[in-house]
């Protein structure tokens, strides 16, 4: 049993933790790097590695979009409940604080800019 368990956590945390790859030579960015690369706001990213100029896959900055917004959702049903408000601020800071050190691993590269819509 646990051989099955150890094999379903290998692959759970395999997808949930995936550092960004370079497309162009597959060095693969660190999350120290990934992170101070998220707040450049730029469309493109440089390779430390080739030099590389790399894109935000569309499903990777959906998933940012989305995945931002979520502690934001989980606010009003919080409130209109009637939960005291220094509660939540105090949720809502970990909660920002948890999205922004998962978001780094949300990064998906792309060699090409891909449109929105």
């Amino acid at each position: 049993m646990s051989f099955y368990v150890k094999i379903l956590v290998e692959i759970f945390i395999g997808r949930l933790f995936n550092m960004p790859v370079c497309q162009n030579c597959g060095f693969k960015w660190s999350w120290r790097e990934t992170f101070i690369k998220m707040f450049t706001f730029k469309n493109k990213l440089l390779c430390s590695s080739c030099n590389a100029h790399q894109y935000l896959s569309k499903k990777s900055r959906n998933q940012l979009s989305l995945f931002a917004f979520l502690p934001f959702l989980i606010w009003i049903p919080l409130v209109s409940s009637g939960v005291p408000f220094g509660y939540v601020l105090t949720l809502e800071f970990i909660l920002y604080a948890l999205v922004l050190v998962y978001m780094p691993y949300l990064y998906k590269l792309s060699n090409i800019e891909e449109p929105m819509w």
